[in-house]
């Protein structure tokens, strides 16, 4: 399947910079994998995003990091390189020189270290810890990627998800994850979610063998967008490596069926999506 870019480099970013929005409103464009360029009000968050260079890719980066001259916040849910990329966070901390850098709390003195970024631009997230930064409030809701892992020194989750709040707007990115008990009513206590992005490419003996770690399913993901009926939900994770993928349309055709009415978007890399809170 090709996957087709709307938008890179100097262009996306100009887009990013130019959109305006009203309150109640807020835009995110998809670097693909699970990664999103989020603009609340006027704060730009990357989140998760992918952009080193890697001979398996389907989908080319959409940006070079010293292109990444307008990040206020840096977010990584988890330290694999397709959502924590360390091969290009130094050069994003010195193309966007005020950008913090949100993490799972346990994850921040080794990824100073190895990045030569300073601990003072880092600020650690654990479950059910909230922070505010740059007019957002940022709260860690842990993931099960694919097992609910807890450092047996501090007790603190190598795997977040995170519910960012801002411009009037509730969002909620899970990371890697799989369900767990207790994450419906978790998540229910932000009541209604204006966008929720979550992952559909699933598990299975065979990835799980070769130290490929799973998440949702596709009809699992329907499920927990089918019970917290979001404004809008944004299945992702199914189209960089042909290893580890799925096929969106099925997320679709079973969302339509078993939750008519729940909003959702499959669409191009580098696009605009405009969403105003219900």
């Amino acid at each position: 399947m090709r996957w087709q870019i709307l938008k890179k480099g100097l262009d996306l970013i100009k887009e990013i910079d130019d959109c305006v929005l009203e309150a109640g409103n807020v835009a995110f464009w998809w670097l693909g994998q699970l990664g999103y360029v989020i603009k609340i009000g006027k704060t730009i968050v990357y989140l998760d995003v992918f952009l080193s260079e890697h001979d398996d890719r389907n989908v080319q980066p959409l940006l070079k990091p010293q292109e990444v001259i307008n990040a206020d916040i840096v977010i990584g849910t988890h330290d694999h390189i397709d959502h924590i990329d360390r091969e290009v966070w130094h050069q994003i901390s010195i193309s966007s020189p005020n950008a913090k850098f949100i993490v799972p709390k346990l994850l921040i003195k080794s990824i100073s270290k190895d990045l030569n970024i300073s601990e003072k631009r880092f600020i650690g997230l654990d479950d059910g810890i909230s922070i505010s930064e740059a007019n957002l409030k940022i709260s860690g809701i842990a993931s099960a990627h694919e097992f609910l892992d807890q450092d047996s020194n501090t007790g603190c989750y190598p795997y977040l998800g995170y519910i960012i709040e801002g411009n009037g707007c509730v969002l909620y990115h899970s990371g890697d994850t799989c369900l767990y008990e207790g994450m419906y009513s978790k998540l229910k206590k932000w009541g209604s979610l204006d966008v929720m992005f979550i992952p559909i490419n699933g598990r299975d003996a065979e990835r799980y063998n070769r130290n490929c770690i799973g998440n949702m399913t596709y009809q699992e993901a329907v499920d927990l967008a089918g019970h917290l009926k979001p404004g809008l939900v944004v299945p992702g994770h199914y189209e960089m490596f042909s290893s580890n993928s799925e096929d969106p349309l099925l997320f679709k055709d079973y969302l339509e069926i078993k939750y008519p009415g729940v909003g959702y978007w499959i669409g191009n890399h580098g696009e605009m999506i405009l969403v105003k809170h219900k």
